[in-house]
């Protein structure tokens, strides 16, 4: 059986497990209960919207402020891991 799951499964069981705790404040939401790789899959897609940003003029027009906060917590969760990453570059 194939155990990978796809970046929306992934992102499903994230918004399942937020709606399940409603008390507790997004910015206590941990990554603990992803694999690896799942953690490593919501960076990467977060950096490649901050890629297609900068292909488009340098304007944020897919991400903002709340993707910024939610690379920089899958960040800490990645170098917790000890994981190799690429790290996004802000303009």
């Amino acid at each position: 059986m194939n155990q990978k799951k796809s970046i929306d499964e992934d992102l499903s069981d994230i918004r399942a497990s937020n709606a399940s705790d409603p008390a507790l404040p997004s910015q206590g939401k941990s990554f603990e209960h992803l694999s690896d790789q799942s953690v490593l899959r919501l960076y990467e897609g977060i950096r490649h919207q901050v890629e297609a940003d900068r292909a488009m003029g340098s304007r944020y027009r897919l991400v903002g402020n709340a993707a910024k906060e939610r690379a920089q917590r899958l960040q800490a969760e990645l170098a917790q891991r000890e994981l190799k990453f690429m790290p996004i570059i802000w303009s």
